[in-house]
């Protein structure tokens, strides 16, 4: 039985243990000699593994053939994902830099100045933009014509097959992106929502991370209201052109359902954003004095509709979109004042707002939240 009081204190060994001696001990030796800690028992070993930082485990896999193969295995990918969870990072594009820029989220919060880790973009390109991120994949469009997964942790990235309309003419009056994760067959999809010339009529391309090849899902569906396909649960979800119901599309059985947004009661609503907070999908409703998130705990289920917080309105800010929400009720939200972005973070159980100092993010495109991992999109 491994202890947490044994897990910890070797976690606290390896951090602090020099790699530059480890590595300098002798370049022939055997594999064996380089580190001492194989002759750990390996379920102790992964479980102190899975709790260190990517930088740090990129480092230990170039030590011994024993440690990259333990790193590098899926089981233990995925159990290291899972315990990263918590570990979210900011992360945004800039129009014109061949580079992107993140940051840890519980960094930012402490506000203090954050300088940015850069992540130099693996294509010579600097038009490129995120549509979407899972399990520290992120899915992004090159050029407005071609898909790439990249993992900037692992700095690793795969560019899908060209991708074309399914309409016969060829053309379409607007795209609009998703990306997830299809528990059944264990695998990763990028979905493309084509709409036709009229803007009255869309189908839908799915790429299976693995294959060379894009199919057609024979149906016709819901227009989407903008390009943002949300992923939750297994689902992709955005609103409808028409009638702004939401339109859930299931990535494992590749059909559709519609649920009705929550009863907003007396309030006038003017406006309504859809997004992702603690797993669960979330509409942002806008009124003249304040928003308020909420949250369907269910997906699928109307009846799941809670209001999870209320943001107060600020003249500062022209327009305003959460992002991320804390534990301890920190909500991260993205503004814009004078065609510029920036972050502010609302404190719900004291009421204020504060701005934390990052590093040069007024000119980025939307910026995006997502999770480190050591997953690879090369399947």
């Amino acid at each position: 039985m491994v202890s947490f009081s044994e897990v910890n204190t070797s976690i606290d060994d390896i951090s602090s243990y020099s790699l530059i001696e480890i590595s300098s001990s002798s370049s022939n030796d055997h594999d064996d000699l380089l580190l001492p800690l194989p002759t750990l028992p390996n379920e102790l070993l992964e479980e102190i593994f899975c709790r260190l930082p990517i930088k740090l485990l990129l480092q230990l896999r170039c030590l011994s053939k024993s440690l990259n193969s333990l790193i590098s295995d899926l089981k233990f990918t995925k159990k290291h994902l899972q315990m990263s969870t918590k570990n979210h990072h900011l992360i945004v594009t800039t129009k014109g830099e061949s580079y992107v820029r993140s940051y840890p989220i519980q960094t930012i919060l402490k506000f203090i100045t954050i300088n940015a880790n850069i992540h130099n973009f693996p294509l010579n390109e600097k038009d490129f933009h995120i549509v979407g991120s899972c399990d520290g994949i992120l899915c992004l469009v090159v050029n407005l014509f071609s898909i790439m997964l990249w993992n900037p942790s692992i700095k690793k990235f795969k560019l899908l097959p060209p991708v074309r309309s399914p309409f016969q003419s060829g053309s379409s009056a607007n795209v609009a992106y998703g990306f997830g994760y299809d528990t059944l067959i264990e695998s990763y999809k990028v979905v493309v929502v084509f709409i036709d010339a009229s803007g009255n009529k869309s189908k839908i391309k799915v790429h299976v991370l693995g294959t060379d090849f894009w199919r057609v899902v024979e149906r016709d569906i819901p227009v989407p209201v903008d390009g943002t396909l949300n992923f939750v649960s297994g689902t992709l979800n955005w609103f409808e052109d028409k009638d702004y119901n939401i339109v859930s599309f299931n990535l494992v059985n590749e059909t559709y359902q519609i649920f009705m947004q929550p009863g907003y009661g007396i309030e006038n609503v003017v406006s309504v954003n859809l997004g992702v907070l603690r797993d669960c999908l979330c509409i942002f409703a806008n009124t003249r004095d304040f928003f308020d998130v909420w949250q369907m705990k269910q997906i699928g289920n109307e009846e799941s509709w809670s209001k999870l917080c209320r943001v107060p309105f600020c003249s500062y800010f022209s327009s305003i979109k959460e992002i991320w929400i804390s534990d301890d009720d920190q909500v991260f939200l993205v503004y814009t004042k004078l065609l510029r972005k920036n972050v502010v973070v609302f404190d719900i159980n004291s009421n204020i707002f504060k701005i934390p100092k990052i590093q040069k993010i007024d000119s980025s495109i939307e910026p995006k939240i997502y999770v480190e991992s050591l997953i690879s999109p090369c399947f």
